[in-house]
């Protein structure tokens, strides 16, 4: 990976697309490309495995965009953030088969929406939030979650019949596992500052 980022980076310099002194941030954005394509390859790959690669689209059309402007749980290493990303995502598809009563749907989504509403945006240790990004994260994620909130009533209600995939439940499973997201974060920093306070 190391030989294939210089060969690109060179060459970007040799074609004056870049300057020599952006180097370190282009070869950082490369090694962000690169992990983001690899966990989105291994996505795919467990979806395809299952059979279940429109449940995986559904579900991260809701999952993605929430996680990003709500926060959530961070992994401390590349390692760790992998195997847990690929675990988590398996273990939402295998949810998704059995999470298709509309009542248990809907009662989830409330105490998910509840979370979300309470908690987001939660920061981590690589990216703290100052007052106005915190602003700024909770009203996106609150109106992504009212936007989300109404597809999931009216594919549930209204176009239920007519569709092959039950959309609607797959929304809110989506809304469920970011909320779950930040629940564990949220717990991460409840024991640390538990251990702080012992030490």
């Amino acid at each position: 990976m190391t030989r294939w980022r210089s060969y690109i980076i060179e060459l970007l310099l040799r074609n004056h697309m870049i300057i020599k002194e952006e180097r370190e941030i282009y070869e950082f954005g490369l090694n962000c490309l690169v992990l983001k394509g690899i966990h989105c390859v291994s996505y795919f790959c467990i979806a395809a495995m299952l059979g279940m690669i429109p449940e995986l689209l559904i579900i991260g059309c809701v999952l993605i965009p929430l996680r990003r402007n709500a926060g959530g749980y961070h992994a401390r290493t590349k390692i760790g953030c992998y195997v847990f990303s690929c675990t988590y995502i398996f273990i939402i598809l295998l949810i998704s088969r059995v999470f298709d009563q509309l009542f248990v749907c809907f009662m989830a989504l409330a105490l998910a929406d509840g979370i979300i509403i309470r908690y987001s945006p939660v920061d981590n240790e690589n990216k703290r939030l100052d007052e106005k990004e915190f602003l700024y994260y909770r009203k996106k994620s609150r109106i992504l979650l009212i936007a989300i909130n109404l597809c999931c009533f009216t594919l549930s209600f209204l176009l239920n019949t007519f569709l092959v995939y039950p959309i609607g439940p797959l929304l809110s499973l989506g809304v469920c596992a970011s909320a779950f997201l930040l629940i564990l974060e949220k717990s991460k920093e409840i024991v640390k500052l538990w251990r702080h306070e012992l030490s």
